[in-house]
């Protein structure tokens, strides 16, 4: 016995469920145009695959059948998707229209997916176009998904029933908020292109350009990540950018160059295990990689930290800059050159501080430091020769 077609069964049952067309029309009597629709109190509606699972059903107190377009028109339809036979999001809408016997149902006027499982996403919309036989799910109106912490909206998001795979396009935007107001401005967000975001999985690959800031309450950047594409996971709560990537902080002209960086967002934290290079006016700096933590306002400098500045320059261990109060701390053989008498002073702890045109001056406040000074003399013939001093000024 050969299983019949989903949309003969569809129709079978459908029409199963109008107990007054069971008596067959005269075989004389003329077929009408038109015929009027029926309509129903209720309306209960489900497909299930050739192995007997369900797909989805839907539901409605109020629905029309117009049995010569094979159309039904529903109000404030409920329905389930089922993924392997089980329940996985919720629908909702003000208006259905169900195509040619479930072939497309088309969902209008405040359409909502709750996910059932997982990170009970909610995907929101004006309209939703939707293909049973292939398990995809369109909102082309005001598409936007939310959970407990964050927002993503596109022009368009297609949703793969199967897969649980959610593609967006046009602009992609991730706002995220520390509180529950979403009436408040976003304390954080992400531009992309194109979106491929796995929603059991929490994969998360975009396209470039990508631009993510963090704002105070008044909206006001205080830094701003520029990268290529992206690739991250939504579950743990971080991104990647891919390079060449730039961190940008605009009140201090702060301007830092690198590779692949990662946003741990959840944290506020920003990190690259490559080398980049920093501007400060008229400062350079350098490292072996970095991480910044955006909610203390300071960025640690780790291996080969080289701070650059005009007349001189110094190397050390590892680095930090803290730009809300503009402290310098360098620590770990430290060796600061300046051009002046060829000096040279080593410690282990060097303590700086930003000042006017984004230059440092560093001190040595408790620490033993050592300082070798070439102080030029004049030779026979009255030229500038350098002498070194016979021993190190220790203090």
């Amino acid at each position: 016995m050969t299983m019949p077609s989903r949309h003969a069964w569809f129709s079978s049952c459908l029409l199963a469920s109008l107990p007054w067309l069971a008596g067959c029309a005269d075989g004389d009597a003329p077929v009408a145009v038109e015929a009027p629709p029926f309509v129903f109190r209720s309306l209960e509606l489900e497909q299930k695959s050739s192995t007997g699972q369900k797909e989805w059903s839907l539901s409605s107190p109020e629905a029309r059948y117009e049995l010569n377009r094979r159309l039904v028109r529903a109000r404030r339809p409920v329905g389930l998707l089922f993924r392997n036979g089980k329940p996985s999001f919720r629908i909702q809408s003000d208006l259905a229209q169900v195509i040619n016997d479930g072939e497309k149902i088309l969902l209008e006027g405040n359409v909502k997916l709750q996910q059932l499982t997982g990170s009970k996403l909610l995907i929101q919309g004006d309209r939703l176009r939707w293909r049973p036989d292939q398990g995809v799910l369109t909102m082309e109106q005001r598409p936007r998904a939310s959970d407990q912490e964050s927002r993503i909206s596109a022009s368009e998001a297609e949703l793969q029933q199967t897969t649980n795979e959610l593609t967006l396009t046009g602009i992609v935007q991730l706002d995220r908020w520390s509180t529950s107001d979403r009436n408040a401005r976003p304390d954080s967000s992400l531009r992309s292109g194109k979106a491929q975001w796995n929603l059991d999985t929490g994969l998360l690959n975009a396209k470039g350009p990508i631009l993510g800031q963090r704002r105070d309450k008044e909206g006001t950047v205080l830094e701003q990540l520029e990268g290529q594409s992206l690739e991250g996971n939504t579950l743990k709560g971080e991104i990647t950018v891919q390079a060449p990537v730039i961190l940008r902080i605009p009140r201090e002209k702060g301007v830092l160059r690198a590779k692949a960086t990662t946003w741990v967002f959840r944290d506020q934290i920003i990190r690259s295990a490559k080398p980049f290079k920093a501007d400060l006016d008229r400062t350079t700096i350098r490292g072996e990689s970095f991480r910044a933590d955006l909610g203390q306002s300071y960025v640690d400098v780790n291996g080969a930290c080289e701070i650059r500045q005009p007349g001189e320059a110094l190397k050390a261990e590892r680095c930090r800059w803290n730009w809300s109060n503009e402290a310098v701390l360098a620590e770990g053989k430290v060796e600061l050159r300046r051009d002046e008498n060829d000096q040279v002073t080593r410690a282990t702890r060097l303590e700086g501080t930003v000042g006017k045109e984004g230059r440092i001056s560093f001190t040595a406040p408790g620490s033993k430091v050592q300082s070798e000074v070439r102080i030029p003399t004049e030779g026979p013939e009255g030229t500038p020769e350098a002498r070194p001093q016979p021993n190190p000024v220790s203090f």
